[in-house]
């Protein structure tokens, strides 16, 4: 990514410049974006109840499980900014951007129920927008070539579902300590354990970039930014036949979520 950033920068400055005496910095500029981004991440669950953190047989009835979810896809949107040059050479600004992406994932890993029964962990996850509002810095390598650097704000809309489930046709139950879960065909539910979230996840942005002007009003960017969107915990709640005298079992499932992207943005300066 950062290799093809540098290509990128190495294009725009060979490209044909504006008349440097015409070039200012400061001002309004608005523009549309587009790129190609990298989820990655991963959910944990946790036993959260005195049942879950139960021995059976010698080992947990529900043993901490993690899986790892990547994915990689196309994003696009628009900005709105402000520079000030000064010093010469100098420009600071402020810029907000919002883009649509299709970021989805899904992912199995292997766990154990009831201290010896094989079963399936499942997560899958979407992040289909997310937006910065970042601040920037940098210098003026030549009267219309900017290179900068840039941080701030990240959110973005995170959509997740996580589940335990035993093999196609197998059937067990568990209660102790007022809690129970049971799963399987004979009980009717098919999953162990099921949870979702959908937030609006929020973080931070860093990167690196660099923009050329053709004319005063005319620019082209280049960037790479990391963004990361922090963790969320969410419940994966145990199933249940109708009538159970027991309150459901629950898993803790912790998530976290970051993004690497690269990207060109058409700016209009006013």
């Amino acid at each position: 990514m950062k290799k093809a950033l540098a290509a990128a920068l190495l294009v725009l400055g060979g490209c044909v410049s504006a008349q440097a005496g015409d070039t200012n910095w400061t001002g309004f500029h608005v523009g549309l974006n587009g790129g190609y981004g990298w989820a990655r991440g991963g959910v944990t669950a946790l036993p959260g109840d005195p049942l879950t953190q139960s021995l059976s047989f010698g080992q947990p009835v529900v043993p901490p499980v993690s899986a790892s979810l990547n994915a990689d896809g196309g994003l696009g949107g628009g900005q709105i900014g402000y520079d000030w040059q000064f010093a010469g050479r100098g420009v600071v600004g402020v810029e907000a951007d919002i883009a649509a992406a299709s970021l989805k994932s899904s992912a199995s890993a292997p766990t154990m129920l009831f201290g010896m029964q094989p079963a399936t962990f499942d997560v899958s996850r979407n992040i289909d927008w997310f937006g910065t509002v970042r601040g920037r810095v940098g210098f003026l390598a030549t009267p219309d070539l900017l290179i900068f650097a840039t941080g701030g704000f990240a959110y973005g809309r995170v959509s997740e579902s996580a589940s335990v489930s035993l093999p196609p046709g197998v059937s067990n139950s568990i209660g102790n300590f007022g809690y129970a879960f049971a799963c399987g065909p004979f009980y009717g539910p098919s999953s162990c354990f099921a949870g979702s979230s959908s937030r609006i996840a929020t973080g931070w942005t860093a990167g690196i970039g660099g923009e050329k002007r053709f004319t005063q009003n005319l620019s082209l960017k280049v960037e790479y930014l990391h963004v990361d969107l922090g963790s969320s915990n969410y419940p994966v709640v145990g199933s249940l036949y109708a009538g159970a005298p027991f309150t459901p079992s629950f898993l803790n499932a912790r998530s976290t979520t970051t993004i690497d992207l690269v990207r060109a943005g058409l700016n209009y300066n006013f």
